[in-house]
């Protein structure tokens, strides 16, 4: 059984190595950019700012030393412009080119508009959850989401995520998450799943 506890400083390097190559073939940042080189590079620092800014808004889980991470941000914050100084992420941006940034740009509003259409307040967003290819199918994945949900159904708040993977789509049904919006992201070639995990009453 995975060893799940909270970040630690000393985990840092292992959780963003993780996170960068859970997206490494991600559809969605294939799209974003399609060089494999300079989506390495853009990975990296663009998951050492999710991981900062995670640790700042909300509670990032790891297990077994970093091998699969989670973060779960809390209810009432809205990723701004002064978060991407504060950060980090401003460093990932200036690695794109001009039309990498616009597509990344208007990736997130889309997403944060169905989000809005959707999900009420108070709710926690799982943004991202990821395993390390090599350690994927043994249960990490499920190990990190039900320890981070029964944080959650302690407060009696729901979590939302999302998904441009079909494969994931199963995954998160699998720990209780309901399809809630499934829409094809602009100019992307993907769908965009919006899913929404209730506790229980």
């Amino acid at each position: 059984m995975a060893n799940i506890r909270a970040f630690q400083k000393q985990d840092t390097a292992r959780v963003i190595s993780t996170m960068a190559g859970a997206f490494a073939d991600d559809p969605l940042y294939r799209y974003f950019i399609p060089e494999d080189a300079a989506r390495e590079r853009f990975l990296k620092k663009f998951m050492a700012f999710r991981l900062r800014y995670g640790c700042r808004y909300g509670n990032v889980l790891v297990a077994d030393g970093g091998v699969g991470v989670a973060v779960f941000l809390k209810p009432g914050h809205n990723m701004g412009p002064a978060d991407l100084l504060l950060c980090g992420g401003l460093q990932a941006m200036l690695l794109c080119t001009k039309e990498q940034r616009e597509r990344i740009m208007r990736a997130n509003s889309f997403a944060d508009a169905i989000a809005a259409q959707t999900v009420g307040e108070p709710c926690w967003h799982l943004s991202p959850i990821c395993v390390d290819p090599a350690f994927q199918g043994k249960g990490i994945g499920k190990a990190l989401m039900a320890h981070g949900l029964a944080q959650i159904q302690e407060l009696s708040q729901p979590c939302y995520l999302e998904t441009q993977s079909a494969a994931n789509v199963a995954f998160y049904r699998s720990c209780g998450f309901s399809e809630v919006s499934r829409t094809p992201a602009p100019g992307t070639g993907v769908d965009h799943w919006g899913m929404l995990w209730e506790p229980h009453i």
